[in-house]
């Protein structure tokens, strides 16, 4: 699959105005930022994965110890 010159500047663009915006944040907003990112995958990623991989609940554990460090 071919992604379009376009749309390549798009996600740089978008990548570059992420990070303005996280490091114009002030330390609290940082926080809560990183808190929700945790929550979400937690939530939603790590079973995803760990489904994906029929690694059960074990393989969730395991996963929330790597992405930890």
């Amino acid at each position: 699959m071919k992604i379009s010159n376009t749309g390549t500047l798009l996600l740089i663009g978008l990548g570059a105005w992420a990070i303005y915006k996280y490091n114009n944040m002030n330390e609290d907003e940082q926080t809560a930022i990183k808190e929700k990112s945790k929550k979400l995958f937690d939530e939603h990623v790590s079973p995803f994965i760990s489904n994906a991989l029929s690694l059960g609940n074990e393989g969730k554990e395991k996963l929330q110890e790597i992405f930890a460090r």
